[in-house]
């Protein structure tokens, strides 16, 4: 589940009856929804009202097709489950146009539905004469 206890240590155990521990996300993972304590009963801890979430780094495949996070910047990575982080395309490429906004579930990203097209462009200095 990709938890661990914080509170008492892992050291601590065994624990007695009726102890609560409180338990936080692995690094790298997120923590969505619910306590993040459980309580010894009879020797059976409760389950956890909370999941951890695996965070996303930033994919190989955005380099290869010319893209970047323009919001978050790349040096904000890993990025934490739920989060959205926005695209763009490299210099010297357009966007073919479609969402450009991808979000993180479980450490993959959503596609993104555009791709970046190589621009060239055209200026007074290197214009093309087609015939």
């Amino acid at each position: 589940k990709n938890m661990e206890a914080s509170n008492p240590q892992s050291s601590d155990y065994p624990v007695t009856h009726d102890t609560t521990v409180t338990l936080k996300c692995k690094d790298t993972f997120t923590s969505s929804g619910g306590s993040e304590t459980v309580t010894c009963t009879d020797g059976t801890f409760s389950n956890p009202s909370f999941t951890c979430s695996k965070n996303c780094s930033i994919p190989s495949d955005w380099v290869t097709k010319n893209m970047e996070a323009s919001n978050p910047p790349s040096s904000d990575y890993p990025v934490t489950h739920g989060a959205a982080v926005t695209l763009k395309c490299k210099d010297t490429f357009t966007s073919s146009g479609g969402i450009e906004t991808v979000t993180c579930t479980d450490g993959t990203f959503s596609n993104p539905s555009f791709t970046c097209l190589y621009w060239w462009p055209f200026t007074k200095a290197n214009k093309v004469e087609i015939s």
